[in-house]
């Protein structure tokens, strides 16, 4: 329970705990175990939500709202990372310089621009997504954007060594992203109706894009931080969606909720 305390806390506004600030470094690294849980949590609230102002507005102002309730509920902490990642890869010729430039807090045209894109990807692939399978995407975008920063961390050390959200999380076990793909990949099953193929594919999918990023931000800034796992969150996010997509005009798809 503590390590699902912690996450959420870290991960959302959500501060449920008297001292929230009082976490430790292994405390911090472990929640990682249940960042899926997280996003379930998130997609729950992003669901129930859809669900009922379904009731009162057409599906497209629906998509709207439900990627705010999305922003709001974690405070842009992705959207920031994403932003500043951007900003940092554009604007530097060297690991050292990138970094500089992603500790910096004000947001390039560049880093600008990526969040405006996403946030028109999401709103767009929500809008697309029918009517029987609206809900189940909704759930899981939140569970596999969470889910990504996992593997990442256990791939990668930290890109600096002097400290930063990326060291606290950085070469976590592999037990921790063991844990976390196991229920990532329940909380799929059930949501896409018992589909397991569906499941496996989607999470191996997203897990490639996570392996080839991790290799790339190895290769540009010499490991992770936390901007980069809040990049990597995003991105999973709006590769789901369009996957599933893909999957549902394909007929690959169930549902608990279709």
């Amino acid at each position: 329970m503590k390590r699902f305390m912690v996450a959420l806390e870290f991960l959302t506004v959500f501060k449920l705990r008297r001292n929230p600030s009082v976490i430790s470094t292994g405390e911090l690294s472990a929640s990682m175990a249940v960042f899926p849980l997280v996003g379930a949590l998130q997609g729950l609230i992003l669901a129930v939500s859809a669900w009922g102002l379904g009731f009162i507005l057409p599906w497209g102002a629906v998509a709207a709202l439900v990627v705010l309730i999305g922003i709001l509920t974690n405070g842009g902490l992705h959207l920031d990372g994403l932003s500043d990642t951007i900003d940092g890869l554009a604007g530097g010729n060297t690991p050292e310089e990138r970094l500089r430039i992603m500790r910096d807090s004000s947001v390039g045209a560049l880093g600008a621009a990526a969040v405006a894109l996403v946030l028109i990807i999401k709103y767009s692939a929500l809008r697309e997504v029918p009517e029987g399978f609206r809900l189940s995407a909704v759930f899981l975008m939140p569970v596999a954007g969470r889910w990504a920063v996992v593997p990442m961390a256990c791939l990668a050390g930290p890109a600096r060594r002097d400290g930063g959200l990326g060291s606290l999380f950085a070469a976590n076990s592999a037990g921790v992203t063991a844990t976390a793909t196991i229920l990532a990949a329940i909380l799929f099953y059930f949501a896409f109706g018992g589909m397991l193929l569906s499941t496996l594919s989607v999470l191996l999918i997203i897990g490639l894009t996570v392996y080839m990023f991790t290799m790339f931000f190895k290769r540009k800034l010499g490991g992770v931080t936390g901007d980069v796992f809040g990049f990597q969150s995003e991105i999973a996010e709006v590769l789901f969606m369009l996957v599933f997509l893909a999957f549902e005009r394909h007929e690959f798809l169930g549902g608990i909720f279709s």
